[in-house]
């Protein structure tokens, strides 16, 4: 194997496809879990970085940063629900 930029960028996306099939499983398990909820989120936050790593290695600046952006929000909300949790215990 070679290290190129595509085949970085070939890897990202691989790796961002394998993330959102993980999603789509963690959003139809056939019994509730416990932390499905948070789990996806987290799961989507990581699909959002690698979104923003693809596009950053191919030089698409605006939608690099845009998917850092949707990243940190997905992760604002697992921290929205982790702190709701804490302040009921």
């Amino acid at each position: 194997m070679i290290n190129t930029s595509s085949e970085a960028s070939k890897r990202l996306e691989q790796a961002l496809a394998t993330t959102r099939e993980a999603v789509s499983i963690i959003d139809n398990l056939i019994a509730d879990h416990e932390y499905q909820d948070v789990s996806s989120l987290v799961a989507q936050a990581a699909g959002k970085l690698l979104e923003a790593a693809a596009a950053l290695m191919q030089s698409k600046d605006e939608a690099g940063l845009a998917a850092l952006e949707s990243a940190d929000d997905l992760l604002d909300a697992v921290y929205d629900i982790i702190d709701g949790e804490t302040d009921e215990d």
